[in-house]
């Protein structure tokens, strides 16, 4: 008990590191009256537009999954099936951890609807792997575009967006081939193992345990099996409504920005959700919280953009794509616990039969 107090405790610390760089954003980096007069100015047409877009993207990241889930014998109910979709992509936004507990969580309620793990974690690992292949994809984009233009183009800024392109790259290029190429892969996940090791040994000084990374390795390896197994169609259909995500996601971002008056070009569109979703992943605050919304409007204001209404913008998409979701999911959650306790309660008072 005292461990978990002590995990939220860490959790909530998070939170308020991210809001105090929210608050000091507000403070040093912008004119608190014109800050003020874009929130009373806010257009409510693109903002519902934008929470719109929102449920299309959870819509389209549940059918995302769902093509895949259709190669296997279990069934849901699709209300039941987007409920427990909708929980599990909203978990990350507490705990970032590259869509781990996103699986964990999604693997439990699951569960509870006599789907095993042995399904859904090989499944997850799919749609996690082509979910961040797309997400790569379009980060390198914005980062090109933000190579390009000359307020960028000098001293160490041009450094860290080039840095940052090799490793999307790389990541990329990882992905592919562990995907495709057998003798890569296992190469590949030989050294994960090994690295483990290293870091079991040297950093954290204990003795190497290969359990979980061994436990990782075949859940992969059972994962792209599975799928290649099912044939190029059901990827596609993954791919695709992975992509409709992404799309309606920068959709959500561009009609916030609309909703403070900015129409942003194609190129800032790709930066904005750039710098909006890297920060929130490679981030220890939850999901970015007061980081992304500061680093963007600072980008920002360099590409020509108020300061003020970018800050604005961003903190109306996080406060659509993020938090309203959150509440959302959080009572659903609840709802499913309960439905669940009630039913294990009567399971447990079922009459004996009667005797002769």
């Amino acid at each position: 008990m005292v461990q978990k107090s002590h995990k939220a405790l860490f959790i909530v610390s998070l939170f308020v590191i991210g809001l105090m760089v929210l608050a000091l954003s507000m403070a040093f980096g912008s004119d608190y009256p014109k800050l003020v007069e874009i929130f009373h100015h806010i257009h409510p047409e693109p903002l519902i537009v934008a929470l719109l877009c929102m449920a299309v993207a959870y819509l389209a990241f549940t059918l995302s999954f769902n093509g895949l889930f259709e190669m296997t014998p279990h069934r849901v109910p699709f209300p039941r099936f987007f409920s427990i979709m909708f929980i599990s992509a909203t978990v990350n936004f507490i705990i970032s951890s590259g869509g781990m507990s996103s699986i964990a969580i999604r693997s439990l309620l699951l569960k509870q609807e006599k789907v095993p793990y042995s399904v859904t974690i090989p499944l997850s690992f799919a749609q996690n792997m082509i979910f961040n292949l797309v997400l790569s994809c379009v980060c390198f984009g914005g980062l090109v575009y933000l190579r390009q233009n000359p307020l960028f183009l000098a001293g160490p800024r041009q450094t860290a967006i080039a840095a940052f392109m090799i490793i999307l790259l790389v990541v990329v290029v990882t992905m592919l081939l562990t995907f495709f190429n057998t003798v890569f892969r296992r190469w590949f996940l030989r050294q994960i193992l090994r690295m483990g090791n290293w870091v079991n040994l040297r950093i954290l000084r204990r003795n190497p345990d290969n359990r979980k990374l061994v436990e990782i390795r075949n859940n992969l390896e059972t994962t792209i099996q599975f799928v290649h197994r099912g044939g190029i169609v059901p990827l596609l259909v993954v791919l695709f409504w992975v992509a409709m995500d992404w799309l309606f996601t920068a959709l959500c971002l561009f009609y916030c920005f609309r909703a403070v008056g900015i129409s942003l070009s194609m190129g800032l569109l790709l930066v904005g959700f750039t710098i909006f979703f890297l920060t929130s992943n490679f981030n220890p605050v939850p999901a970015g919280l007061g980081i992304s919304e500061s680093l963007l409007a600072f980008i920002f204001k360099g590409l020509g953009v108020g300061f003020e209404s970018s800050l604005v913008a961003s903190i109306l998409f996080r406060f659509v794509f993020f938090l309203i979701p959150l509440a959302v999911s959080t009572a659903l959650y609840l709802d499913i616990i309960r439905s669940f306790l009630k039913n294990q309660g009567k399971a447990e008072i079922k009459p004996n039969p009667p005797t002769s």
